[in-house]
């Protein structure tokens, strides 16, 4: 009788748990969301460490940041990497005027070899070269060319623009030295995803302007790449925030916040201000630095949010923007706030339809075509951010980011071939 009753409140305990699990991981999915199932338990996955890590601050263990990031140097890896154990790519890890790099060189590559220096993305805060392997690894799997995935600094302790110097030392590196390591300096790209998107497109910029005498890049690759921290108001973003929790809104906020060197203790603050748009005066919004990121510059159909965006609350900030206004419109930090985008090399960009930063990525693939650049764009409909990465198990990876994935590898292998 006692056992009976023993086994019915385990039961009982068990299915509140499993009932209370389901309720805190379940995710309402925007109507049109490719593989909603597989992208059901991804986001599910997503939300319970969230919800983790929110438990952890409660209790007075450290900033929702700190825990995330205590969260990933758990997990690091050490020694060989796991795509070294399959055999077909050398992996080897180099230092490249100290900063860490991993290169990836496929065993029938040629002896020399097209390249692309690759930056990760965790919004210049989080992931490293190392979390990114699997990624990384397929690339230069599917190209058939050395892929260099950089290791940079990032912020806090190292905000803006420190991770993009670092980015900028290694490419360089290459464009010259090269073909020490069998590579074809005049087929060597960049690219990047999110936060790396960024660095690949500041990068390009940085190197199509100087004089340096090193090669051209071949390429450019930006993955949904995050290019301005202008207008946090865009369509995608009212029409995408909270509804996708891998990014929303007040998380993109946060790290550009932390990449512009705002104090870490006030991140929360910084990023309700910055979702908002009260970081920037009244009047930079009939700049020309508005006309660079208008919604002017994207199709019809994407011009007007399908929500209404919510109310501000917050007012503006004249302190921040003193500390922020000569950063938040350097290229470097935000490419789409360049005025002159001509002479960019060949550019892919992937925007995912449920995606936070879609706007920009359209709005940056408009201009650079407006300057002449020639532009292959992949809408991911259907997709959502990250949803090309090879980090989770094959079985959750959404049938947009397989095809997305496919789209830039045959962009990469066409361009090299040239």
């Amino acid at each position: 009788m006692i056992e009976n009753m023993l086994l019915k409140v385990l039961v009982v305990i068990l299915s509140v748990l499993v009932a209370g699990i389901a309720i805190i991981c379940y995710t309402p999915l925007p109507t049109g969301i490719h593989d909603p199932v597989r992208t059901e338990l991804f986001m599910g996955l997503m939300k319970l460490v969230t919800f983790v890590m929110k438990i952890r601050k409660f209790f007075g263990y450290g900033s929702f940041l700190n825990n995330v990031k205590i969260l990933q140097n758990s997990i690091k890896l050490e020694g060989v990497l796991p795509s070294a154990k399959h055999g077909d790519v050398q992996v080897t890890r180099e230092v490249i005027e100290n900063v860490p790099v991993i290169i990836y060189r496929p065993n029938t590559a040629s002896v020399v070899s097209p390249a692309m220096v690759y930056f990760h993305g965790g919004g210049w805060v989080l992931m490293t070269a190392d979390d990114y392997d699997s990624t990384t690894y397929h690339f230069a799997k599917e190209t058939n060319i050395v892929v260099i995935s950089v290791d940079y600094r990032r912020a806090p302790q190292f905000p803006f623009p420190v991770p993009v110097q670092d980015c900028l030392v290694v490419t360089r590196y290459f464009l010259k030295n090269g073909l020490q390591f069998g590579i074809d300096v005049s087929k060597i790209g960049v690219g990047g995803d999110s936060a790396g998107g960024n660095l690949a497109a500041a990068v390009a910029l940085a190197l199509t302007r100087e004089k340096s005498g090193l090669p051209s890049l071949k390429f450019q690759v930006l993955l949904f790449p995050v290019l301005q921290a202008f207008d946090l108001r865009l369509p995608s973003y009212v029409d995408m925030n909270d509804s996708m929790p891998i990014l929303t809104t007040r998380i993109m906020a946060a790290y550009n916040s932390l990449y512009l060197g705002l104090e870490e203790d006030n991140t929360e603050y910084y990023s309700w201000l910055m979702s908002e748009n009260q970081h920037i005066p009244p009047e930079m919004r009939t700049s020309k630095f508005a006309d660079f990121v208008s919604v002017k510059n994207l199709p019809k159909m994407f011009r007007t949010a399908n929500r209404t965006a919510t109310e501000i609350t917050a007012s503006y900030d004249q302190d921040v923007y003193n500390k922020i206004k000569d950063i938040i419109v350097d290229p470097l930090f935000s490419p789409l706030m360049s005025p002159d985008l001509t002479g960019l090399p060949t550019t892919f960009i992937h925007a995912c339809e449920f995606d936070v930063l879609r706007d920009e990525a359209m709005i940056y693939s408009k201009r650079l075509q407006d300057a002449g650049v020639k532009v292959k764009f992949h809408f991911g409909h259907g997709g959502y951010h990250a949803d090309i990465l090879r980090m989770a198990p094959d079985f959750l990876w959404s049938e947009s980011g397989r095809v997305a994935f496919s789209a830039v590898c045959n962009f990469i292998t066409s361009v090299v071939q040239k």
